[in-house]
């Protein structure tokens, strides 16, 4: 097979060239490609170090050029003093040399020889400097390159479709293979102005239909206003930018549409890009054209995979290497060790969290070395770092200047634990966690999609658990990521301290995992891929992950809840409440918007605030404790019939609370009311053969036993998710797990003095196991009953729960509207 590798940065050949991770990825997998017996070469700019390396290595001049002026579009938004259209001079030559038997073809001349110590123009030229369209015009060059000099047939592996958007239309009908490799979490809508893709396509004889129809929708309702002016802040999302009239191109959506195989790092990475689960984003994305081309060609996608250095697959742990790391260091070995290598992005790499959370931690007194690599041209004036270092100096380590593998692993093999909170998504593969758990660090790391293929994402009793996951965060300077930092090491310090061997167990696991990523697997994988593209057979089926991605979506239910919002003069009163949320924040349909957070009361459900008004419509961003979010439309009413001029609490014990408020109505009538709050609880409609399970107990407070069915709340955790209490509350009384929970309906139980809610949750598929009840539920008795008899013991009083009535009569509705479908061969068994 002929494989060409076609990126802007193709480096990897030489340590002291190197600027970013893709130019090592490449480099480790050519050679494997090569090792296979296969044809690889590289297309790159020269950058300039045609010179330098004419030094090093045998340079050959090819008999290759091109010469040309190029019409480029800019958008006058962007470009002010620039003409509509600039015409830059093409003048490239084409160099070759030959490094471990990989011909390496640089293309040299004009804007391609500018930027050499950085590669890529720096941002802060965009605008003003032509030299940014560098990227641009390299597309070009190495589109006339391929067709005019790479025979039919090949393969042509591109990286990072921001970088090369042009070249998979500029290459389509020419007989070559082309896969785009997406390479980094930039946001699923990054965007290219539409009129400067037009006028190269066409200028370069390409067909100019493949960026039509890549609008997006006009997204002008009021929670998709405070969408789009709150989610450039999260870099899930960026218009780019938006104005009436705008033309600009989702570039996963213009790549995708000319290429043999759509790649990914990981399925996790995948996953994020097709469906962008639980993320501020999710929602939005659902209305975008990108999401509809994406899920248009998911034929195409693949993942072809990343590893870990091949020198991290045998390293070796001992005591002897730990303590004589520790000890050169001035460290004690016998105290647990944290380690976090990774370039200085304090937000990216969550290391603002990282430093704060730590440092708490130290602060409260718990002993623990600190080894912190974070990679800096440049010594950080960062004040987070500087005081852990100096305020604990006896127990942190600071490096910021480059640090030899051999250096890494001392450090990674010294190390308990490695803590990587990573934000943003950004991270799609991160090989220094690999790396690191290879070495036998037990991880320590965000739940982000494009790391879970770690491992440490499973609950920590599973048997092939990692290590400890943190919330994803999409946040800048992230309080909750913080104190998750702070708690999450703390819980395994105390399992090192406490619990050896179950350490043993995750480090074990750790290590099998991380040394799993190897170059050679991931090389046959993109061997499948190129095959399969070769031979006109669907990529997908090479590595198949993109069904089970697929089969995923919707599986995980969005942060939920209900809620109300009262206009009283200028200001609005909000109020929210549900299961399992961490933050709820109120954010106005406004650029740059001004956002409030809503005041968690004690028992952690229920959410308080007020905002300015007048408004008709608030946008909630509801996070859950696991990270997730979901946004919310909550109607504004006017000011309400009775509102609180008072509270105080005046009864409460672990399962409820009392309070007392003073009100006034509308007239100015003063009142007084007394609330009772109580969690929320699961009543659970176990059906099966056509009729239910019900449980018959005692009920103190009106002295008698009836039938009902289960229910309960756990006042421990008031915060937890419905289903999960429904699915506990179902084995507890009955022993029954079920197959499927299906949600119903949301009710209040008694709002006439209480604010307890009530989740009607239908259970089907129901297998039979041991009830567990609790010591409160004794001589609770569990029997089915077929759905004639049960209407029989409501009509005879033998059932008189009105919660288990409701629920009764709203499943009869979801049946009756369609919404729910009951098997008459359910079976129990």
């Amino acid at each position: 097979m002929h494989i060409i590798e076609c990126h802007f940065e193709f480096s990897g050949f030489d340590d002291r060239l190197v600027k970013a991770g893709t130019s090592v990825y490449l480099w480790n997998l050519v050679r494997q490609f090569r090792d296979q017996g296969h044809r690889v070469g590289a297309v790159t700019p020269a950058h300039g170090l045609l010179p330098l390396l004419r030094e090093r290595y045998e340079v050959v001049d090819l008999d290759w050029r091109t010469d040309d002026e190029i019409p480029v579009r800019l958008d006058p938004a962007e470009w002010p003093d620039q003409p509509e259209t600039v015409r830059l001079p093409l003048s490239v030559r084409a160099h070759r040399m030959t490094v471990e038997g990989i011909d390496i073809v640089m293309l040299s001349g004009g804007l391609l020889d500018t930027h050499p110590d950085t590669f890529h123009p720096p941002a802060d030229l965009k605008g003003h400097d032509l030299t940014y369209l560098k990227t641009l015009l390299f597309q070009v060059a190495a589109a006339r390159y391929v067709r005019q000099c790479v025979p039919t047939g090949a393969v042509v592996h591109l990286h990072e479709p921001v970088h090369h958007y042009l070249l998979p239309a500029l290459l389509a009908g020419h007989g070559h293979h082309v896969v785009s490799t997406v390479q980094t979490n930039l946001a699923v809508n990054t965007k290219v102005y539409g009129p400067e893709v037009r006028a190269l396509l066409r200028h370069e004889g390409a067909d100019t239909s493949v960026a039509d129809g890549l609008a997006d929708p006009p997204l002008d309702g009021h929670l998709e206003r405070a969408m789009r002016a709150y989610l450039p802040r999260t870099l899930l999302h960026t218009d780019s930018p938006e104005r009436p009239g705008h033309d600009y191109l989702p570039v996963l959506g213009l790549v995708s549409r000319s290429v043999a195989a759509l790649d990914f790092l990981s399925d996790g990475q995948l996953a994020h890009a097709l469906t962008q689960a639980g993320t501020p984003f999710e929602q939005l994305f659902r209305q975008l054209a990108v999401r509809r081309e994406l899920r248009a060609r998911t034929d195409l996608m693949t993942v072809g995979g990343c590893a870990i250095g091949d020198e991290w697959l045998d390293v070796r742990r001992s005591g002897e290497r730990r303590r004589r790391t520790l000890t050169a260091l001035g460290l004690d070995p016998e105290l647990p060790t944290l380690y976090h290598n990774a370039r200085y992005s304090v937000q990216h790499k969550g290391q603002k969290e990282l430093f704060r959370g730590v440092r708490r931690l130290l602060d409260e007194g718990h002993r623990v070395n600190v080894l912190l690599h974070c990679l800096s041209p440049l010594p950080p004036k960062d004040e987070d770092l500087a005081a852990l270092e100096r305020d604990h100096a006896g127990l942190v380590r600071v490096r910021t200047d480059p640090m030899s593998t051999p250096e890494l692993m001392d450090w990674a093999t010294a190390s308990d634990f490695c803590v990587f909170p990573s934000k943003f998504e950004m991270d799609t593969f991160l090989m220094a966690m690999g790396e690191a758990m290879a070495a036998g660090c037990v991880p320590i790391a965000t739940a982000q999609q494009g790391m879970r293929h770690f491992g440490h994402t499973e609950d920590l009793d599973a048997p092939g658990a990692t290590g400890l996951a943190l919330p994803r965060s999409f946040r800048v300077d992230d309080e909750a990521l913080t104190e998750a930092v702070r708690s999450g090491v703390l819980r395994m310090l105390t399992l090192w301290h406490e619990d050896p061997k179950r350490i043993d167990t995750l480090r074990a696991n750790a290590v099998a995992t991380g040394r799993g990523f190897t170059w050679k697997a991931a090389a046959d994988r993109f061997l499948a891929v190129f095959t399969a593209c070769a031979e006109g057979r669907r990529p997908a089926d090479a590595t198949p992950v993109v069904r089970s991605v697929l089969a995923e979506e919707g599986s995980d239910p969005l942060p939920a809840g209900h809620g109300r919002a009262h206009l009283t003069g200028d200001t609005v009163r909000v109020r929210w409440q549900g299961p399992g949320i961490s933050r709820v924040e109120v954010v106005p349909a406004t650029p740059d918007p001004a956002v409030t957070e809503l005041t968690a009361g004690p028992a952690g459900d229920l959410f308080t605030g007020e905002v300015p008004g007048p408004a008709r419509v608030l946008a909630l961003l509801v996070t859950g404790r696991d990270g997730r979010s979901a946004w919310h439309a909550l109607r504004v009413d006017s000011e309400p019939e009775v509102r609180a001029t008072g509270s105080k609490v005046v009864y409460e014990n672990r399962w409820m609370s009392v309070r007392e408020d003073t009100t006034l109505r509308h007239d100015g009538t003063p009142g007084l009311y007394g609330v009772v709050h109580k969690p929320d609880f699961a009543v659970v409609i176990p059906y099966a053969d056509g009729g239910f399970h019900l449980v018959e107990q005692y009920r103190y407070p009106v002295e008698g036993r009836y039938w009902e069915f289960p229910q309960g709340s756990w006042e421990d955790r008031p915060d937890a998710d419905p289903l999960d209490l429904a699915r506990g509350e179902l084995a507890e009384e009955t022993g029954l797990t079920a197959a499927e929970m299906t949600p119903i309906g949301h009710l209040f139980a008694a709002y006439g003095y209480s604010d307890q809610g009530c989740h009607v949750i239908l259970a089907t598929g129901l297998t039979q196991g041991e009830p567990r009840p609790e010591p409160e539920e004794a001589g609770l008795v569990s029997r089915w009953f077929s759905e004639e008899e049960v209407w029989r013991m409501v009509a005879d009083g033998r059932v008189k729960d009105a919660s288990t009535l409701a629920a009764l009569a709203l499943l009869q509705r979801h049946l009756a509207a369609g919404r729910a479908v009951l098997s008459a061969v359910d079976h129990r068994s």
